[in-house]
């Protein structure tokens, strides 16, 4: 939610037995109850949610969108509350409702901030600790070599990418602490939703690089080509030379924005693919990075999730 300013009581009779919810339901902390569109089929569920107690966005009509597909939040909520059986992540694309106490978090793990009031910006901060059931403990962000000044309160989306799943969940700014180092507390949210993702995620893009020999051996000079999608793995490509065969060593310079920075990498490559188009005068490349440091890897796992949400 924006702000608990924006949570208004929904009346029980708003809601029926076998018809779609007309929005979002919350608890009186913002946590999702129920999805719009999700259909309450029995009185026991009714009742468990009237329990939690109804709220729903009063700003509904003037923000976006971003909870239209029924989601399992309301059953997952409610089965907690029954004691059944303790819940898991769903499968490969499946989006599921996990506790906080099984995210495969490690610290100094890259988590964004998405300020709801202003979804379109996003600060990469990292894990620096948490006190159990009380709050999370993040680095404060950084804009252009500035701290960003964030108000206590405020309500944030945080996201994070650990092994194969991502994580979002809803938290408030608890205290933005000065001393002796500037970080953040972070409410600790009842439950996270998690999607398991492939093993290396693939984005499209549209990004102006430069291929070569490595070390510019073999006189094969830098020419141009267009990523157009990138992993942690590697990239695909498409250029106008067909200069490298397949298993060629290379080199490969382009620029990202991630983490609020410009960053310039030059990362060496194996050509794993190429394929002509006589008729287009092209070749479509199919890279693979090797020996990324762990700067280099961080920015491009940063930029990759970054681009994720954005998509969200």
């Amino acid at each position: 939610m924006s702000s608990s300013t924006s949570l208004v009581p929904v009346r029980a009779s708003e809601l029926a037995l076998g018809q779609a919810a007309p929005w979002p339901i919350y608890n009186e902390a913002g946590e999702l109850l129920l999805a719009r569109g999700t259909v309450i089929d029995t009185q026991g569920q009714l009742e468990g949610l009237i329990k939690f107690g109804l709220y729903r966005n009063g700003k509904w009509i003037s923000e976006p969108d971003t909870e239209s597909v029924p989601l399992p939040q309301s059953m997952d909520v409610l089965r907690q509350a029954a004691g059944k059986r303790r819940r898991a992540p769903a499968a490969y694309g499946k989006e599921s409702v996990v506790d906080i106490a099984d995210v495969r978090w490690r610290m100094g793990d890259v988590l964004w901030l998405q300020p709801e009031l202003s979804p379109a910006v996003r600060y990469g901060v990292n894990l620096i600790g948490s006190i159990s059931g009380k709050s999370i403990l993040v680095t404060a962000p950084v804009k252009d070599g500035k701290l960003v000044y964030l108000r206590e309160g405020e309500a944030f989306i945080v996201r994070s990418l650990a092994g194969r799943r991502a994580y979002a969940f809803g938290t408030k700014l608890l205290k933005y602490q000065q001393s002796p180092h500037h970080y953040l507390h972070l409410s600790v949210p009842k439950d996270v939703r998690c999607t398991v993702i492939r093993r290396d995620v693939r984005v499209d893009v549209t990004l102006s690089a430069f291929l070569t020999g490595a070390a510019d051996v073999a006189g094969i000079d830098p020419f141009a080509i267009e990523v157009t999608d990138i992993s942690v793995g590697g990239v695909s490509g498409i250029g106008t030379r067909a200069a490298f065969a397949k298993d060629a060593i290379g080199r490969l310079r382009f620029r990202l924005h991630a983490a609020n920075e410009d960053h310039n990498l030059d990362l060496a490559v194996v050509v794993r693919a190429t394929e002509g188009n006589a008729e287009a005068g092209t070749v479509r490349y199919g890279l693979e990075f090797t020996g990324l440091t762990p700067q280099e890897h961080l920015v491009l796992s940063a930029f990759i999730f970054q681009t994720v949400s954005e998509q969200d």
